[in-house]
């Protein structure tokens, strides 16, 4: 089933790979869920810089997920220089308990936004530092596993 899931990444690189608007980065892939230590990590540059970007993160999940959301601690640094830091939240479900991502056989895949209309230097080295921040309600521990995430992705597109 994991190759399945390679297998499927890979057609997905080739065909934003192929698009000249957009930039898939090879997802960052979790053995047996997403550990709250663990650290997803895109480094990316862009080659034009006569328009902004927009920057998504790309969450795989199977069905089993056990939230309707998830928080995430993001880090944007351009070199070694820390650009931006930020704790998001992402709904991944309505009320009723259906995914709001598409749903391909037992995957669910969200494209979940991180920056928009965002002016990214042209040649410059950037990375992305992604973690999952998830708690239990009335916890002040994190949660150690996220158990059923499958991997994280990052899209890069030209903002119109």
């Amino acid at each position: 089933m994991k190759n399945r899931y390679s297998l499927f990444f890979v057609l997905m690189f080739f065909l934003f790979e192929s698009c000249s608007n957009s930039n898939l980065i090879k997802p960052y892939e979790f053995s047996n869920g997403w550990k709250n230590n663990e650290i997803a990590k895109f480094d990316f540059k862009v080659k034009d810089s006569e328009s902004n970007h927009n920057l998504f993160l790309i969450l795989r999940h199977n069905k089993n997920y056990e939230f309707s959301n998830i928080f995430m601690v993001t880090q944007l640094y351009l070199g070694d220089d820390l650009k931006h830091s930020d704790t998001l939240e992402y709904k991944l479900s309505s009320t009723s308990g259906k995914w709001l991502g598409n749903k391909k056989l037992s995957v669910v895949e969200h494209v979940l936004p991180f920056k928009e209309n965002f002016e990214l230097l042209k040649d410059s080295l950037y990375t992305l530092s992604v973690r999952n921040s998830m708690r239990l309600i009335n916890e002040i521990s994190p949660i150690q596993n996220l158990e059923n995430v499958l991997d994280l992705g990052m899209l890069i597109e030209r903002a119109n």
